[in-house]
């Protein structure tokens, strides 16, 4: 019994190291511009998450072109489709299901750089029908961040999302510019995810 008990607690650490992540403050970063993708790029997450950039737990590019594509899981019924600014388009994962008409739907912008504010409107198509949305992408600081991949400078950006039945709620994002995307991303919903490890698939 208590060798089972050992073993519960030690899958519960682990669980909690997972979602947590020790983050410093940075005097500065220098600017970052939008991450050059190739197809076969990867980053694998632990947690669940309503955000089309961690839909699944692994996220890898299947194209870049017009639109870049991201498979969740190598599951083509979880794909979030993206513009080249990164901004969402379409996210088909089992969590987040909706499609962009008009507009943009942009949780990040570049060049990036601490202080910066942009706001983005956009009409969404949902199963509840078409709603309008506003993003208010603010990149707040510049941290060093610890998660299970590693240690990595980021910038902490924080997205007021708000539409116009009067519904509002709050993400925040880390993007490190070394990995190329987001290392602890928490939703609306406070799920979390933080980056397990990344890398590109020959």
């Amino acid at each position: 019994m208590r060798a089972v008990l050992h073993g519960v607690l030690v899958i519960l650490a682990l669980a909690l190291l997972g979602a947590c992540a020790k983050t410093t403050p940075l005097a500065s970063l220098p600017t970052a511009q939008a991450p050059q993708w190739k197809p076969g790029d990867f980053w694998e997450f632990s947690g669940k998450s309503r955000s089309a950039y961690a839909l699944a737990s692994r996220m890898e590019v299947k194209s870049v072109g017009e639109e870049i594509v991201l498979v969740g899981d190598g599951d083509p019924a979880k794909v979030a489709r993206l513009d080249k600014d990164l901004s969402v388009r379409e996210s088909t994962g089992t969590l987040l299901q909706y499609s962009v008409g008009s507009g943009k739907d942009a949780y990040v912008f570049f060049p990036l750089a601490v202080g910066e504010t942009r706001t983005f409107t956009q009409s969404t198509g949902t199963k509840k029908g078409s709603q309008t949305y506003t993003n208010t992408v603010s990149v707040e600081a510049a941290e060093e961040i610890t998660v299970p991949a590693g240690t990595f400078k980021a910038f902490r950006i924080r997205v007021n999302k708000k539409n116009d039945t009067g519904w509002s709620g709050v993400y925040q994002m880390w993007y490190a510019p070394e990995v190329g995307y987001f290392v602890r991303i928490v939703d609306t919903h406070n799920n979390v995810v933080v980056l397990e490890k990344f890398g590109s698939r020959k």
